[in-house]
Order: structure tokens, then sequence, then C-alpha cells
């Protein structure tokens, strides 16, 4: 599809503004690995000057770190996105789609407001979970938000292009590291601090945004008295017609009535609680399983810490930074190829191509990574500082090629078509819930992932751990193959009727 034709079809300002959410998820992954490297709030090496610790107070301060603490910082955006997940899994379907994009966009304000601003260590770490609140809110909400504005013929690119935002936003933050790295103690304040004009941005932008006009179907048919239900239907027809730009009114009002029908009879049989997701549980293995597969096949913990596996192959610091965003260059390529033919291919032949080069990927890394050695003549790759530990020089350059092989098909498979098929595959009236489910798991997966990922590179050996991720592709052919469905092309009626049909299955 074109872009002019997707124009022509759909006002893009609301799915802009609602994607900015996914921008500033991608910004924060970006500049961590930069925000914790040597010589920004990790001391330099051979640094004699005074170091910081949690309680000490001052502007150029800088810190020690060991793999776990640097884990952990990298976590706590992660810990408050799971936390919001939590009441997003009570209260989603109370406070609408719009609400909680503006809830993310105001947490995203004040987080990267305290953490670029604060002269202590706790501070710091106070902003980074503060944000990851934000992150909570913005990316449950966002999917399902694109998806109940969309119609069938651009949903998939639209939910897509969610994730093209994501990575977007993730060579932003790479190419924030690679601007700022040279103030030294204080470049990772103007990295953080740039999120928050964004987040500004975007609480503005979704003001003049209209609100699901599903969610409202569902509001109006959900109990609501006579003249509520009336104010209710006015306000989802409204919202509608500007969402469909240049659909005559006839149209429209037919849609909204489809929508009402179906609602109509999922509402009957449904338990109107956040505990009614349960009652679907092949939706809920298909949308959980994607999200824990696409955290422990390991991309997310290698984007953590880009910078740093750069540094451990034998590149210099702002060398391993311009990488960084060569790989995340590679990945918004990758990801607008999905955004522009997944509604032409489907889902599950790009989840299985993305899967096959993850593994290829994978496959090449744990083979380079197994002639690292120790450039200082004499010692051991046990006794060697991190900083000595380099690749031959042709397996260098091959584990860079393998690593680009490995995000791109993340990209193409994983990336985009998870978040895509949880929106889709959820019934409207547990939308909410389900997803916070999803999203809870996803989090949580993620957060032990980058949590673990520099303890057990120390523990196992790079080579292994990513041998480990490789077997992990393996189960995911698997899963793909057995439960994940086709649903390009359909209605979310449609599909809801599908996930019905099955329900207790």
């Amino acid at each position: 599809m074109t872009m002019s034709a997707l124009a022509d079809d759909y006002n893009l300002r609301p799915f802009f503004f609602i994607s900015l959410g996914g921008l500033l998820f991608g910004y924060i992954i970006g500049i961590t690995g930069n925000v914790v490297t040597s010589g920004q709030l990790q001391c330099p090496d051979g640094w004699t000057g005074p170091v910081g610790s949690s309680t000490s107070v001052g502007y150029r301060q800088c810190y020690y770190f060991s793999a776990l603490e640097v884990g952990i910082l990298a976590s706590l955006n992660l810990l408050g996105a799971f936390l919001s997940s939590l009441v997003c899994f009570k209260f989603a379907d109370d406070l609408g789609r719009k609400l909680e994009v503006q809830i993310g966009a105001v947490l995203y304000l004040i987080g990267a407001a305290v953490a670029a601003l604060s002269p202590v260590l706790w501070g710091i770490y106070a902003g980074f979970a503060i944000y990851g609140l934000g992150i909570g809110f913005a990316m449950h909400a966002a999917p399902v938000y694109i998806a109940e504005i969309s119609t069938a013929k651009v949903r998939g690119t639209l939910i897509s292009g969610k994730e093209a935002m994501i990575v977007f936003g993730m060579f932003l933050g790479f190419s924030a590291g690679v601007a700022f790295h040279d103030l030294q103690f204080h470049g990772w304040r103007f990295m953080i601090g740039a999120a928050a004009l964004v987040a500004a941005a975007m609480e503005v932008g979704i003001a003049f945004v209209a609100e699901s006009p599903r969610f409202l179907v569902l509001k109006e048919v959900s109990g609501a008295v006579p003249d509520e239900a009336c104010a209710l239907r006015g306000e989802a027809a409204a919202a509608l017609q500007r969402f469909r730009r240049g659909v005559a009114r006839e149209e429209v009002e037919q849609e909204l009535a489809a929508i009402r029908e179906e609602l109509k009879t999922t509402v009957a049989a449904s338990t109107a609680s956040s505990l009614g997701a349960l009652q679907y549980p092949r939706p809920l293995v298909i949308g959980c399983g994607l999200v824990l597969l696409q955290q422990v096949t390991g991309q997310p913990s290698v984007l953590f810490f880009a910078t740093n596996i750069f540094k451990s192959a034998g590149f210099g610091a702002h060398a391993a930074a311009m990488s960084s965003m060569g790989v995340g260059g590679v990945k918004l390529l990758a990801t607008l190829f999905t955004v522009w033919q997944v509604d032409n291919y489907g889902r599950r032949p790009l989840l299985f191509v993305g899967i096959a080069m993850m593994t290829a990927g994978l496959a090449i890394l744990s083979a380079a990574f197994c002639f690292r050695a120790c450039e200082v003549p004499g010692l051991e790759l046990w006794e060697c500082n991190a900083n000595d530990v380099v690749l031959p020089k042709r397996w260098a350059s091959l584990t860079v090629a393998g690593l680009m092989v490995y995000v791109s098909g993340y990209q193409v498979g994983f990336g985009p078509i998870t978040w895509l098929m949880i929106a889709e595959v959820f019934p409207l009236q547990v939308r909410g819930s389900a997803l916070s489910l999803a999203a809870m798991v996803n989090f949580g997966s993620n957060m032990l992932v980058t949590l673990l990922q520099g303890v057990l590179q120390e523990a196992l050996t790079p080579q292994v751990v990513f041998m480990g991720y490789l077997g992990m592709c393996i189960v995911s052919f698997q899963f793909v193959y057995s439960f994940v469905p086709e649903t390009r092309g359909k209605t979310l009626e449609e599909i809801e009727r599908l996930m019905v049909a099955h329900k207790g299955q």
C-alpha cells in the first residue's frame, strides 16, 4: 500500500500522536547503553577523581556499576511498565484508550525530567521507573487504539507502523548517544531530557484525537442508562466519521451498526470483569506465547547492551556508538519492509521468515564469539579486562553481520507482528484486560532477560547465551506453526467470531 492510498483512507494524525508513545519507548532502549557507558553515568576507565555513591549530591558525578547494577538500571523502566500494566489489567476498560495514552504521556514527561535534573543517583533511578510507568500505559493503549480505529485493509500496516516508530526511537536514541558522547558526565542528561520535549508534544497532540469508536460502543451496550447511551451513540458516530476521512456518512453508519450488533452478542455471552479475559484461553495462549518468545529469543537484551556488545567485538567506544546507529538503521529498514508488506504477505509467513533470519544470525554470533581473545599479551581470556577482549578481525566483521541479520529478522517477524496479533485476537469485551496480561508477560520477561543478560554472559560466556537464544528460536517455529492463525484481511469482528468459536478450547 502506498502512502497516498493510506492517507486517502485514513487520517494519519491520530496514528502519529498515539505512536509517539512507541517512539519514546524505543528511545529509552536506544540511549540506555549510552547512559551507563564509560564517561557518562559510569566513571571513565582509569578515573582517579571522586566517585559518587547512592546518597552523594552533585551534577558532575560518575559511578562504578557491576554487571548486575547495570542490569538493574536498564530494567527500571521495564519494572515501571510491568507495574502500570497491572493497573491497566484492572482499570483499562474503565479509563478508555485516549485517557490511557494521555496518562502515559504525562508519566513520560515527569520521568524524563526527574532523571535528567536529579543530582542524586536514587533520583535518577526514580526517574527511570516513572518513565517506565508511562511505557506501560502508552504501549498497552497504542495497539488497541490503533486497531480499533483502523479498517481491515490498513490495520496491519498501521499497527506495524507503531513498531516502526519504536525502532525509529531506538535509532534516535543511538544517534543521541553519538551526539552527546563527548559531553563527559553531562551528555546522558541531554539524552534523557530530550524525551521530555517529545512527551510534551504527545500530550498536546493526543488532546485533539477522538476516543476509539469501538470503545464508545462497548460502553453504550454494556448497560449505560438511556440518556448516556444516546450520548455515547452520537459520540461514537462522530468519532468514526473523523477516522474515516472521505467516507460517506451512510457507510460509516453501516460500519457502526455492524460493530454494535457484534458487541451486543459478545457482551451478552461474556463476564464483564477484568477476569473475563480468562474465558478465552486460545487468544491468551497466542498473545502471551508470542510476547514471551519475543523476549526469550534474546533481542531486547542485545539492544539494551548494543554499545557494549560492539566494544567486546573490538570496536572503540565512539565507533561502538556509531555501530549501534547502524543497527538502528538496519532495524528501521527491516521494519518498514514489514509495515508495507504485512497486509500483502500475511502474519504467519513473515513470522516464519523473521525467525529463520534470527536463527541464522544467532548461529553466526555463537560461532564468532568462540574465537574471542585478550589483546594484552600473556593474559588468558578470563584474566582480561572487558575492554581488552577482542575478536580476530575477520570474526569481528562477521559478528556485526550476524547481529544485523538477527535484528533484521526480529523486525521482519516478532517485532511488529507480535503486537499486531495481540491487538487483533482478543475480543473487544476483554481486550483491555487481556492485552494487559500479555503486556505483563512481555515486560516481566523483558525485565528478567535484561537484568540477567550481563550476569549470564559473565557466567556462561556470550556464545553459550547466544546458543540458548537459538534454541528458543527453534521452539518459536513450532509455536507459530501450531497455534498462530492467519488474520490478514479479516475485520476485528470476524476475528472475534473465530476466537469465540474456540472459546474454552
